[in-house]
């Protein structure tokens, strides 16, 4: 096997250079491989690689899985961002010598993957008060977990419920919504669950739709988080569905694997079963 190491060094709160070191350290001899900065990854044929290696976040995780899927290749990870939302779904640890051997034991799956108009994406996708997160996030020089706690405790404050129309496989409906996720895997990172009951390899999404919780009903929403058993109640209305349509939402903000994006509308979000080979670790 060639494989194709992509390093991020903007990745998490401070991208450790030595990383690239360790995992070469950590390799076999005999193992045939790469590395390269995903800045210049975009300029690259990887036609002679057979497997594509995402060190960094969810970020770069959906930019090599892009290509991965694209060109056949199998997907690793070895996770160094601030969230590790998919390499946490999958138990993929950030130790790096532990995350290294996972790679070279070569223990793969088939998952699903999914579209949003033009953009990929692999893990968790939203709209509302999550994807204005992710926008305001992306514009702070201090990330990690007490980074994400400061700037939704400031935007709770005034981000309010809108109205949302959406179709899910042929059934429309409309409701009033705070945050919508839509999630291929279960969590946003740093084992915060979303959606406890999605499943990578199912064909189908798990639509989370939260209302804005009073303060009264704050304990309850972090208890449902935490618990990782997320049900409808009166906070969350979850649905499943391979085909979506939002004919209608708040703004034009929306986040793809932790990452800011703007969209128009109508949003077309499609479920493309068995699509990507993935390394994880062998249970």
């Amino acid at each position: 096997m060639n494989t194709l190491f992509v390093y991020n060094t903007k990745a998490g709160k401070k991208f450790n250079t030595s990383v690239v070191d360790q995992i070469k350290n950590y390799l076999p001899l005999d193992f045939k491989s790469t590395f390269i900065e995903i800045q210049k990854f975009n300029e690259l044929h990887t036609d002679s690689f057979d497997q594509l290696v995402a060190i960094g976040g969810d970020g770069t995780v959906n930019s090599v899985a892009k290509r991965a899927k694209q060109e056949k290749k199998t997907l690793g990870i070895i996770p160094q961002g601030s969230g590790d939302g998919l390499a946490r779904h999958f138990k993929i640890p950030k130790n790096i010598a532990d995350a290294t051997k996972i790679i070279v034991n070569q223990h793969t799956i088939s998952i699903d993957t999914a579209i949003i108009n033009d953009h990929f994406f692999i893990n968790i996708a939203g709209i509302g008060f999550e994807a204005e997160v992710a926008h305001q996030f992306n514009l702070i020089p201090h990330r990690g977990l007490w980074g994400y706690i400061k700037l939704i405790t400031k935007l709770f404050c005034y981000y309010q419920d809108s109205s949302l129309s959406m179709e899910i496989d042929h059934q429309k409906f409309n409701t009033s919504f705070f945050s919508l996720s839509i999630a291929n895997g279960t969590q946003w990172g740093n084992n915060i669950k979303i959606a406890s009951e999605a499943d990578l390899q199912d064909g189908l999404l798990e639509i989370a739709i939260l209302k804005k919780p009073k303060w009264y009903q704050i304990p309850y929403l972090i208890q449902q988080i935490i618990s990782h058993k997320q049900v409808s109640n009166s906070i969350f209305l979850y649905k499943k569905g391979n085909k979506i349509r939002i004919s209608a939402a708040k703004g034009n903000h929306m986040h793809i694997d932790g990452e800011p994006i703007s969209v128009d509308y109508p949003i077309h979000i499609q479920v493309i079963p068995s699509s990507l080979k993935i390394i994880v670790p062998h249970e």
